[in-house]
């Protein structure tokens, strides 16, 4: 029988909500604000928030397929509803975005490229939309994980991931200026597919496989970790933070190219002990209309925004303060009400299967 972890609901809740802040008003927000280089560093720290998804979606995974009856199988239903649900978006972004370049700008071979490219990138890379550009190195990272876990090679996975993130500090992290090598060094590349090889390798390595492997392997260790004295990684999490902190501010010249820090390996770890530990009988009550709420707001929310924009003819760019949070208002209570509508039509739905499967 599978465990609930309260925490991990109660991150995932918290996660969504952040998102959907940030997309309504934080990000423009803070583009607003003097100091951009300072500001841009100091939310390096809020991307501890990624590798702690990845962390908590490789640990349920290994949780549902150690327990399953055929772990194969599991893996199969579970990419399948993930792909089915990012295809729906994807098809989304083609009927807002490349049919309509195909139609104004013809079916030439010039234009088709282009829209290739812009599709590739758009649902291999970035996303169809904003939030979306994590799940691609998640399929990756599961389906890596999964390969290495299951054919018994743990250690040869632990090595690949930790050489892996320290590699990707010298793409987009703490290591990157240390050679002075940048896209324009390469004369034979161009700089924009540098910067996208870069962004490729950060995402689907540095996060998604680098961090779904270690919740697969914490999932698999997971009462050696929680027998762990904590004292040790919170002293040398804090030394790590405060040391790459000091250094970074000190010799670079910040950009939003930094998107990796050493820090955030020990820092994830030490979150992610946080998060097992904690106990709420309220939410392993109410833990699946939490987590459908958290689903639903996550990927939901930005179709909602887009219709509310809509209904109330506002534009994101001249948009008060009492209107975005008027916005945040309107999409919270929509996000609720399709939480309650699909709760609603599961309940509905468990229960005739329920009748169908009645002795006659």
């Amino acid at each position: 029988m599978r465990k609930y972890y309260p925490g991990i609901t109660l991150f995932k809740l918290g996660g969504s909500l952040l998102v959907l802040v940030a997309h309504i008003m934080l990000i423009r927000y803070m583009t607003l604000l003097p100091g951009q280089a300072l500001v841009q560093f100091a939310s390096l720290a809020t991307r501890i928030v990624v590798p702690c998804f990845y962390v908590i979606a490789g640990f349920l995974a290994y949780k549902g397929w150690s327990h399953a009856a055929s772990s194969r199988s599991y893996m199969q239903k579970y990419l399948k509803r993930l792909v089915i649900v990012y295809c729906f978006f994807c098809c989304f972004f083609v009927a807002e975005h490349i049919v309509p370049k195909l139609i104004s700008d013809g079916l030439s071979a010039g234009n088709l490229f282009v829209q290739a490219k812009i599709l590739f990138i758009a649902v291999f890379l970035n996303g169809p939309f904003i939030q979306f550009w994590f799940i691609p190195p998640l399929i990756f990272g599961l389906l890596a994980a999964y390969w290495f876990f299951e054919k018994q090679y743990v250690r040869l996975a632990v090595i690949l991931a930790l050489i892996g993130f320290v590699a990707i500090q010298f793409v987009s992290g703490s290591l990157m200026k240390v050679f002075g090598v940048t896209a324009a060094s390469i004369p034979f590349m161009n700089p924009d597919y540098m910067e996208y090889l870069d962004l490729l390798v950060t995402r689907y390595i540095g996060f998604g496989f680098t961090f779904v492997a270690a919740g697969v392997f914490l999932a698999k260790y997971e009462e050696q970790f929680m027998q762990i004295r904590i004292r040790p990684i919170i002293i040398f999490a804090i030394v790590f933070t405060v040391i790459e902190t000091a250094l970074l501010l000190q010799f670079s010249e910040w950009t939003t190219d930094y998107k990796f820090a050493f820090s955030m390996l020990p820092n994830t770890l030490l979150i992610f002990y946080g998060i097992l530990r904690m106990k709420s009988p309220a939410v392993q009550t109410y833990h699946k209309r939490i987590n459908l709420f958290s689903i639903v707001t996550f990927f939901g929310h930005i179709l909602f925004m887009r219709l509310n924009f809509l209904l109330m003819g506002w534009d994101a760019a001249s948009m008060n303060i009492g209107q975005d949070f008027m916005l945040l208002f309107m999409t919270l209570i929509e996000c609720v009400a399709a939480t309650a509508f699909f709760s609603l039509v599961g309940s509905k739905s468990l229960a005739a299967k329920r009748t169908r499967n009645l002795p006659q």
